[in-house]
């Protein structure tokens, strides 16, 4: 396969390994689509009506086809599966031949002993689908040679040509016919093939019939693929001739039918030239009155000047009064919008004056309390001076006793000093302490003056502390 190069063969590009596999993959060149789905494309259903392809198209990919199968045949190679779905088509409808994997090689292609063909059965002879009744290997071998391409192509010629396929097929039946064995329902077969064919060409092309009939015919009446080439370049000739004089017949009946329509443009323009000298001279008439018309028209246009003029002043003034009014309205309207400001401004103030008076109330009442409170505090200050000169009074009393009984206890000191000398330098101590505590006691006196809270509490504190002296110190003396 890597040794065919030819460009109705698809082309051989290497072999890959895909990771995972230990298959080899065959990397070929990539095509557009296949015959089977350019003559019938898979729709879903319902499907649609099929596409139209010119004859001459289909000729020249029956003429790719067989210029690949010569080229195989000339290798002694048969491919044994020439279907419609393995030719494929490039972008530009070049047919070429694909999946050789069953093709074999038949020296000088001979006929040879092979293994039942695998292709599919429409496309097969009858000598490749079965071997024949009572050989030893019935069923699993059959001898053909490169016939059963011939075969094969000529139901691709069928399909391409008729674009119907016949899926039905009979199970065939073999009887003795010299060396080839002939079905009865093959010949059923062959004549459904060729109605198909007749239907689709209308009597048509009998070179494409009889291509496909030899193709169709007993493995030793087909023609090898030369002679259909040749057969193909007749038909295909045939086809361009056709084609060409089909042509040239629209041509002529276009020609014939423009001249018919320019004779009736001719017809048409005469009758127009007629009419445009009687429009003319109507017009001549018409426009000798529009001339009068047209010097009336001007005559009345200076009238309407003159009354625009008139009118255009009118409506100057009136435009004028209208400024003026507008003037008014504008001052009107801002002198309303200015008392509208100062009504809002007169509303504002009152709310203003309102809202003082209220804080005003709010204050002489705060005033009020305020004066009450200062009178409760006044007669609570009157009361706490009464109270400090009572205490003060009674300060003074307790001091002018406490002063007593000092002068008493220095007395007594003065006694125990002569009758203990030994005591000397603790009464003196206890005098330091004395003078201290008097000092501290003419402190208090200073503080309490200033303020009630001292004059009320230090004194009673320092009358506690010399009575706890006076206390300690009988004591210590002993």
């Amino acid at each position: 396969m890597s040794t065919l190069r030819h460009p109705n063969i698809v082309q051989f590009l290497g072999v890959a390994f895909f990771p995972g596999s230990r298959l080899p993959a065959i990397v070929m060149e990539r095509l557009l689509t296949s015959l089977h789905d350019l003559l019938e494309p898979q729709r879903p259903p319902p499907r649609s009506s099929k596409p139209f392809i010119p004859l001459s198209l289909k000729c020249s990919i029956l003429h790719d086809v067989a210029c690949g199968l010569a080229y195989l045949h000339e290798r002694s190679v048969v491919h044994r599966d020439l279907t419609a779905n393995n030719v494929l088509l490039n972008s530009g409808m070049v047919a070429k031949i694909a999946d050789l994997g069953v093709a074999r090689i038949l020296p000088d292609l001979a006929p040879a002993t092979l293994t039942f063909a695998p292709g599919a059965s429409v496309y097969m002879p009858p000598e490749a689908l079965e071997s024949k009744p009572g050989e030893e290997n019935e069923g699993r071998m059959s001898k053909y040679d490169a016939s059963i391409d011939i075969f094969s192509f000529g139901v691709v010629a069928m399909f391409t040509i008729s674009q119907t396929f016949p899926y039905k097929l009979l199970a065939p039946t073999y009887t003795k016919d010299g060396e080839n064995p002939v079905g009865r329902s093959e010949l059923e077969r062959r004549q459904e093939y060729m109605t198909i064919v007749n239907s689709q060409l209308e009597g048509k092309h009998p070179l494409l019939v009889e291509i496909i009939e030899k193709c169709l015919d007993f493995p030793g009446k087909r023609p090898d693929v030369k002679k259909v080439l040749d057969l193909l370049v007749e038909a295909r000739k045939e086809v361009q001739d056709e084609q060409i004089s089909k042509n040239k017949l629209d041509l002529v009946q276009a020609l014939r039918e423009a001249h018919i329509s320019h004779q009736e443009n001719e017809n048409q323009l005469q009758s127009s030239l007629k009419e445009q000298e009687a429009l003319k001279e109507k017009n001549e008439k018409s426009l000798e009155t529009i001339r009068e018309k047209r010097q009336q028209i001007l005559e009345e246009n200076q009238l309407v000047q003159n009354k625009d003029r008139e009118l255009t002043e009118t409506l100057e003034k009136l435009r004028q009064k209208e400024e003026q009014l507008q003037t008014s309205e504008r001052e009107k309207q801002r002198v309303q919008q200015q008392l509208t400001r100062k009504e809002a401004e007169l509303t504002r103030n009152e709310a203003e004056v309102t809202r003082k008076e209220a804080e005003v109330t709010r204050k002489e009442a705060e005033l009020t309390r305020a004066e009450e409170t200062i009178r409760r505090e006044q007669q609570q200050i009157q009361e706490m001076r009464q109270r400090e000169t009572e205490l003060v009074q009674a300060k003074d009393r307790e001091t002018a006793l406490l002063q007593q009984q000092l002068g008493v206890k220095l007395m007594s000191v003065a006694d125990k000093k002569n009758e203990m000398p030994h005591t000397q330098d603790m009464v003196q101590e206890k005098n330091k302490e004395r003078d201290s505590l008097q000092q501290c006691l003419k402190r208090k006196e200073r503080q309490l003056k200033t303020s009630f809270v001292f004059h009320f509490f230090i004194p009673i504190s320092l009358a506690l502390l010399l009575h706890v002296l006076l206390c300690i110190n009988p004591v210590s003396i002993a």
